[in-house]
C-alpha cells in the first residue's frame, strides 16, 4: 500500500470570500437498504434525477444494516457506521446534499424531497475549491491507486477535511439481494480512504494554496472491477458544509505551479543526541508541472553555519526520491533545532514556498549513573521482543529477550563506563511494539530515577541515545521505581511501581490545573514489585500528572487521556 502524503501549509484563519471562483459540483449522500420497501420505491426515481445532472452532481450510497438483509452493507459495515452515526441517521432512506447546505439551498431528508431546482440551486453557489482526481488500476487488477489535487480559489477557513471514497458506479444482481425487489445499485461506497475520518487539512487557505493526497486501495468485495470510481469531497466536519466534490476524471492531474519541489518524510534522526552528528534523510517529490532535473537544497543545526546540497536528476509531476544528506556535525545544546529548505528548482526560484521546509527539533541525551535498567512488560506475543544496548563504536554491553512469558515483567541491570555515550534499541519482530491487539506491555528504560526512552506502540523499532557521567561518585539508583503504561491511555492504564519495604502507597490524579480528579484509597504494599490498574474512563481527554507516594517517596509522571 503507498503512503498518504499532504502537502499544505497551516496559514492565518479567514472566512470565506464572496469572491469564490469555482464551478460548485454539488453531492448527495444516501443512505439505503436492500430490504427497504420505501427505498425500492424512492430510488428511482432519485437516480434518474441524479443521472440527468451527472455534469452537476455525483452521489455516494451507503449501505445500513437495517431494516433487514444487505451484502452492501456487510462488505464495509465501519465506514457505512461512521457516517450514519456523523449525520445521526435513523432510518433509511435518507439523503443529504452538500453536507448541510452552503446558503440557499434546502435541507434533504426522503431522497423523494430531492428535485431538479434544489439541485440548481446548489449548483449555483460559487466554490471555494477546485478538486481534481485521478484513478489508475494495479497491473495486476489487485490494488486502486488514487491522486487527489485540491487548489483554494477564495480564502477560506474551517475545520476542514478532506474525503477519498471508492465506490462502485453500478451493481446489477440477477435475483434481488434483499427482500425489496431492488436489482440495480448505483455509486455503492466500497471504501472510505484512509478511513471514514478523511484526511485533516489545514484551518484556512489562501488563493493558490493547495494540497495533493495519493492513496493506495487493496480491492475487497468488487463485483466488477470496469464499475470502480472515486468521489472525493472537501467537508466542514463541525458545520458538515460540502465546500466541494469531485469524481474521477480522464483528464491528467497537473502541478499547480511550473517549478515546484517539496520536502517531507524526514528520518534516521532521533529524539535526543549525546553524540553531536547525525545523517538526515528526507523525500523530495516533484510538484511543479515539468520534470525536475535540478534543485538546490539548504540544511543548518541551530544557528551554525547553513550548507548546501545540490540534486540533479529527472522527476516528473509527483515522482519521488529519498536524500540522504552528509553527516553533519554539530555543537550539541540542550534543545537543537534542524532545519532543511529547498531553494531553488530547475534554476529557479521555487514558485511555491510553503512546503519546501522541514523543522525539526531535538534535545541534548539524558544523562545516565553508571547504571541503567531495562524494564519490560511484554505483551502476548514476548518471543517478538528483544533489545540491546551498544557504544557508539558497535560494541553489544547489554541485550534482553527474545522472551518466554506472555504479560510478564522483565527487568535487566546494566553496568555502564564513564563518560561513554550509549545508544538503547529496542526490536519487536511483530511491527507493533508491544501493544495493541497483543495485549498491552510497554519497555522502560531508566537510570537514578531518569526516565531516558519509554513506550509501548512504537513499531518495529525505538532508539534512544544516552550518556554516563563523568564524574566520580555516582549516585546509586533508588530501590523504587514508578511508570505508568499504556500512555496515553485509552480508557483504562496501569501503574508499575517497585518499592523496598512495606509502605502505605498513595495514588493521587491531577488536571492541568491542580485539582485533584482521581483519588486512589490508601493501601500497603509489601515490597516488591506491584501493579495498580486506574480507570481514566471518566476523565476527560487532555493531560494529567499522576503522583504515587510509597513511604517517604514521591514519584510522578504526566499522561495523556485520550478518547
Amino acid at each position: 500500500m503507498k503512503k498518504t502524503y499532504l502537502i499544505i501549509s497551516l496559514f492565518s484563519a479567514l472566512s470565506v470570500s464572496v469572491f469564490s471562483q469555482s464551478q460548485r459540483f454539488v453531492l448527495f449522500e444516501e443512505f439505503t437498504n436492500a430490504s427497504c420497501s420505501p427505498c425500492a420505491s424512492q430510488n428511482p426515481a432519485f437516480d434518474n434525477l441524479l443521472a440527468a445532472n451527472a455534469n452537476k452532481c455525483t452521489s455516494i450510497k451507503y449501505h445500513t444494516s437495517w431494516p433487514g438483509t444487505d451484502p452492501m452493507y456487510t462488505h464495509n459495515p465501519t465506514d457505512c457506521g461512521a457516517r450514519v452515526t456523523y449525520y445521526g441517521v435513523s432510518g433509511v432512506p435518507y439523503a443529504v446534499m452538500d453536507g448541510t447546505p452552503v446558503a440557499g439551498g434546502s435541507y434533504l431528508g426522503a431522497p423523494s424531497n430531492a428535485s431538479q431546482a434544489k439541485i440548481d440551486a446548489e449548483y449555483a453557489i460559487p466554490s471555494a475549491f477546485e478538486l481534481s482526481i485521478n484513478q489508475q488500476l494495479s497491473p495486476g487488477n489487485d490494488s486502486l491507486y488514487i491522486t487527489m489535487l485540491g487548489k483554494a480559489t477564495a480564502p477560506i477557513s474551517g475545520l476542514l477535511t478532506v474525503h477519498c471514497v471508492v465506490i462502485e458506479k453500478h451493481i446489477h444482481f440477477t435475483s434481488a439481494p434483499g427482500s425489496n425487489g431492488e436489482k440495480d445499485f448505483y455509486n455503492v461506497m466500497k471504501k472510505m480512504l484512509p478511513s471514514p475520518s478523511g484526511t485533516s487539512l489545514p484551518s484556512s487557505f489562501q488563493v493558490g494554496d493547495y494540497f495533493v493526497l495519493e492513496f493506495a486501495w487493496k480491492l475487497a468485495n468488487v463485483y466488477n472491477n470496469n464499475e470502480l470510481s472515486v468521489v472525493g469531497f472537501i467537508q466542514d466536519i463541525q458545520t458538515k458544509a460540502v465546500h466541494q466534490a469531485a469524481i474521477t476524471s480522464a483528464t491528467p492531474i497537473t502541478g499547480v505551479y511550473q517549478n515546484d519541489l517539496e520536502l517531507s518524510g524526514l528520518n534516521n534522526l532521533l529524539p535526543s543526541y549525546c553524540e553531536p552528528s547525525f545523517t538526515p534523510q528526507f523525500k523530495l517529490r516533484n510538484n511543479g508541472s515539468v520534470p525536475l532535473t535540478s534543485a538546490e537544497i539548504k540544511y543548518q543545526v541551530n544557528d551554525e553555519a547553513v550548507a548546501t546540497y545540490q540534486y540533479s536528476g529527472n522527476l516528473d509531476f509527483l515522482d519521488k526520491t529519498t536524500i540522504s544528506l552528509p553527516t553533519i556535525n554539530f555543537n550539541i545544546q540542550n534543545n537543537n533545532t534542524l532545519k532543511i529548505f529547498g531553494t531553488a528548482v530547475n534554476g529557479v526560484a521555487d514558485e511555491y514556498r510553503k512546503n519546501d521546509t522541514i523543522i525539526y527539533t531535538f534535545a541534548k541525551a539524558a544523562q545516565s549513573s553508571l547504571s541503567a535498567t531495562v524494564l519490560v512488560k511484554t505483551d502476548n506475543n514476548p518471543g517478538e521482543t528483544t533489545w540491546e544496548v551498544k557504544d557508539l563504536q558497535g560494541n553489544i554491553v547489554a541485550n534482553g529477550g527474545p522472551y518466554t512469558l506472555p504479560a510478564h515483567n522483565y527487568s535487566t541491570n546494566v553496568d555502564l563506563n564513564y563518560s561513554t555515550c550509549y545508544e538503547f534499541t529496542i526490536y519487536d519482530a511483530g511491527g507493533n511494539g508491544v501493544c495493541c491487539t497483543s495485549g498491552i506491555g510497554f519497555y522502560k528504560l531508566s537510570s537514578a530515577g531518569t526516565t531516558i526512552s519509554t513506550g509501548t506502540a512504537f513499531g518495529s523499532s525505538q532508539t534512544a541515545q544516552f550518556y554516563s557521567l563523568s564524574n566520580v561518585g555516582v549516585s546509586e539508583p533508588d530501590a523504587a521505581s514508578f511508570s505508568v503504561y499504556p500512555n496515553p491511555a485509552w480508557g483504562k492504564t496501569t501503574i508499575l511501581f517497585t518499592n523496598a519495604a512495606n509502605e502505605q502507597v498513595t495514588v493521587l490524579v491531577y488536571n492541568m490545573q491542580g485539582q485533584i480528579v482521581l483519588n486512589l484509597p490508601v493501601q500497603e504494599y509489601r515490597s516488591g514489585q506491584h501493579e495498580i490498574a486506574l480507570d481514566c474512563s471518566k476523565l476527560n481527554a487532555g493531560i494529567y500528572s499522576i503522583r504515587l507516594t510509597a513511604g517517604t517517596k514521591v514519584f510522578t509522571e504526566k499522561i495523556t487521556v485520550k478518547k
